[in-house]
């Protein structure tokens, strides 16, 4: 979830930022208001777009199992030692991840109230509505605005002042600007948290402006129109889903927009700058697939056979492969063919003593010492053994020592080679410490019992992540 939350906070910032330096000062108005509708809608959606052809052009990398999530707790034990296995707990504990949620939806429970009170405040004054009409006149006000398909006006504004809103007022109409603002009412309520989101609003609203007085400006004068927008009272109760004619911290950008010479077609070119960003973006999702602890990375038996076999093609297509190409290729086919000559080949022995075999293609599991039994039992008890071992030795004490306060956490990364051995441990982490602890932990793992495939002896990446709830 928070990766997600991270991913969706970037992708927003490429847009946003592409717009403020290629896009907001053009005229391009329209095109403007869909890209400011379609991007932030587009970079929801983008983290979960994972494109095959996209995940081939990458080079290979480590496929680490993802072991279930070990959380201490308590860091007052007298004796580390004493700890026993039953306070061992995965990584979709309730208490570990109930905090976070319930910030979170108490924060889009304070939005939804608010939006709530706001469109009950704006609901009433419908109640100077004439029957059969657009139009409501606010007694007392020189208020001017615009919801669905009514048009507020104020009762002292001036006929004159009246003639100029109502053209422009009756281009929000026509266009349901509403339903833009509306769009992102909904986007702040569900990501309250994202300052990003009231960027977006404040722009899309700007933009509906400039149509609305593109459109206005044919019925009279500029010089008519900026006296209507410098001469008339600034009291318009801000709503940030209706579109105000009067807005004061506006104006002066929406006289400036009007004095603006039309951009000339050629400048349509920036829009273009959309595609390599969108393409870096692709790239990034469709080679990155987040679990839902956002603490590595876990792919299914079927799908690492499946992208090995898009990976293997797309090597075999290049022609000319340098020979480390060729061994990786020999091994990727002996993984999807079962090609009894390759197994036959000394290359591929060299090989796979050095690459590290994803764990859903393995025919024996690396086992911990005592683990017997089937594949899925000897999966079981080794995770299980792991996760007690790290428990016990792991210094529990040690977040309390450093002054650490609230959830912490370490991913710690090794590998079982061909011998059994740990090796090639390393760590990240919240703080420097715990690192170090986390690889003096795993490497007091015992030696191992090494996994296999097709009869041979293969390394097996492994990622444990600690939890420390303090």
């Amino acid at each position: 979830m928070t990766r997600y939350i991270i991913e969706i906070l970037c992708f927003q910032a490429i847009f946003l930022v592409g717009y403020k330096v290629f896009l907001k000062k053009e005229t391009f108005f329209t095109y403007n208001r869909m890209y400011l509708l379609i991007t932030p809608i587009l970079s929801i959606i983008l983290p979960f777009l994972k494109i095959a052809a996209l995940q081939a052009m990458v080079p290979i990398q480590e496929v680490a199992t993802v072991l279930p999530e070990v959380i201490l707790e308590s860091y007052n034990t007298p004796n580390i030692d004493t700890v026993k296995p039953t306070t061992v707990l995965i990584s979709n504990t309730p208490g570990y991840r109930f905090s976070w949620m319930h910030v979170y939806y108490l924060g889009m429970a304070i939005s939804a109230l608010l939006f709530s009170y706001k469109l009950f405040q704006f609901t009433r004054l419908f109640r100077f509505k004439e029957k059969q009409k657009r139009v409501i006149i606010l007694p007392d006000s020189t208020q001017a605005f615009t919801f669905f398909n009514y048009v507020f006006l104020g009762e002292k504004l001036s006929s004159l002042s009246r003639k100029h809103i109502l053209a422009h007022e009756r281009i929000h109409i026509k266009q349901k600007h509403t339903l833009d603002l509306l769009l992102f009412e909904m986007l702040r309520i569900v990501f309250w948290f994202n300052p990003l989101v009231y960027i977006f609003q404040k722009e899309i609203t700007l933009i509906h402006e400039y149509l609305a007085d593109g459109y206005a400006l044919g019925n009279t004068t500029k010089k008519q129109y900026y006296e209507e927008l410098l001469n008339t009272a600034f009291d318009t109760k801000q709503f940030s889903f209706i579109n105000p004619f009067f807005n004061h911290s506006i104006i002066k950008k929406r006289i400036i927009m009007l004095q603006k010479t039309k951009s000339k077609q050629i400048a349509k070119a920036k829009y273009l700058f959309l595609v390599p960003a969108l393409f870096a973006i692709l790239v990034y999702t469709a080679c990155t697939d987040a679990t839902a602890g956002g603490t590595g990375y876990s792919t299914s038996d079927s799908e690492i056979i499946k992208n090995i076999e898009v990976l293997k093609n797309s090597i075999a297509k290049q022609g000319s492969l340098t020979e480390e190409e060729e061994k990786a290729l020999k091994v990727l086919t002996a993984v999807t063919s079962k090609d009894e000559n390759i197994l036959k080949d000394s290359t591929y022995d060299d090989v796979l003593n050095d690459l590290d075999i994803p764990f859903g293609v393995l025919e024996q599991v690396p086992a911990y010492p005592g683990c017997s039994g089937s594949k899925e039992e000897i999966k079981k008890c080794t995770t299980q053994k792991i996760k007690e071992h790290a428990t016990k030795e792991f210094n529990g004490k040690l977040p309390e020592q450093l002054g650490l306060t609230g959830i912490k956490r370490v991913v710690a990364v090794f590998k079982i080679d061909v011998e059994g051995n740990i090796v090639n441990v390393r760590a990240r982490g919240a703080h420097p410490e715990l690192e170090k602890e986390a690889i003096r932990v795993i490497k007091t793992l015992p030696k191992m019992i090494p996994g296999e495939k097709d009869g041979k002896k293969v390394g097996v990446l492994y990622e444990l992540p600690f939890t420390f709830s303090l």
